[in-house]
């Protein structure tokens, strides 16, 4: 569910209405505000309420975890959730910017603490490095943050490109999460499941394809702006954001193709994938935050429970 919701606010929210802002008549602004505010509210609701789960198990004795880990995701997901509970449901004219920044660094301490969790238990290499890429990803993007607004109030010449080459390795790697995701997913893909997988994979990349050329052809000029509020990302020039299409494709893709197996762990790896690249690169908002800490949850547990089944089978 949160998953499909945080779909929903990608496809409502950051695309179709900034898109039709100019364009759209009243009564179908209107009805796509009301859907699209459905969709992120939902998608923050459900994800608190999954995300909760999750530190339920990884914080228990069961996860194998040593104790201090235990302790310090309890610490920081009990704090984290409640406050963006509160964020949800409060008016958005009280949430002060303070809360926000906040809630920013609980959700990338506990991001550090469930990403160093699973590489605790030392899984396949490609969950792995699944895991590494996405703290990349994450800590490169706060860090730009950080390097910008302290550098905007000294006056630091160099604060600019330190930002940008934080931004752009974090986008990289966000990037390259999918990949090392579908190294690490094993597809039967003789197997008639398999084959449905793959070919529903690949009408999820052309989907994501065409749905970039049509994108380009209606924005025009302005795609690089609306594909940066939509995903935040903005690494190519402007003359090429089309390419994004590319790794966004195969992303889809993978996602879609470990969604489908029948593998338990492949299931969650290609739900931590759908609420990452829903939520987009560096996400600042709480109800995107907190679908970024379910997915890393998520890929977490997928990581550990990879691992177990490596040690088991000696």
């Amino acid at each position: 569910m949160a998953g499909g919701a945080a779909l929903a606010d990608l496809v409502i929210n950051r695309i179709l209405v900034p898109l039709g802002r100019d364009t759209w008549s009243h009564d179908a602004f209107a009805g796509l505000d009301t859907w699209g505010a459905f969709a992120r509210n939902l998608s923050a609701v459900s994800a608190l309420v999954a995300l909760s789960f999750c530190l339920a198990s990884l914080s228990s004795r069961k996860s194998g975890l040593p104790i201090s880990a235990r302790a310090g995701i309890a610490s920081f997901g009990w704090v984290l959730v409640p406050i963006v509970t509160l964020m949800t449901f409060l008016p958005r004219g009280m949430t002060r910017v303070e809360l926000v920044l906040a809630v920013a660094g609980l959700a990338h301490a506990l991001i550090l603490l469930l990403i160093l969790a699973g590489i605790h238990w030392r899984s396949t290499r490609a969950a792995s490095a699944a895991l590494v890429l996405t703290l990349v990803a994450s800590f490169s993007g706060i860090m730009s943050m950080i390097v910008s607004l302290v550098g905007g109030r000294t006056y630091w010449e160099h604060a600019d490109r330190l930002a940008n080459a934080f931004r752009w390795s974090g986008e990289l790697a966000y990037l390259a999460v999918p990949l090392a995701v579908g190294l690490a997913v094993a597809i039967p893909w003789k197997e008639a499941r398999g084959k449905a997988a793959l070919v529903l994979s690949a009408l999820a990349a052309g989907l994501v394809t065409i749905g970039m050329a049509l994108w380009s052809h209606v924005a025009g000029p302005d795609l690089p702006d609306f594909l940066y509020g939509a995903t935040r990302l903005d690494f190519l020039p402007d003359d090429d954001f089309i390419l994004y299409a590319i790794p966004l494709g195969i992303g889809w893709a993978v996602t879609v193709a470990a969604m489908l197996s029948k593998d338990s762990v492949n299931r969650q790896m290609g739900a931590a994938l759908l609420l990452l690249l829903s939520a987009g690169y560096a996400p600042r908002s709480p109800s995107t935050l907190i679908v970024t800490v379910l997915g890393v949850a998520l890929l977490s547990r997928a990581g550990i429970a990879l691992a177990q089944r490596w040690r088991e089978q000696g």
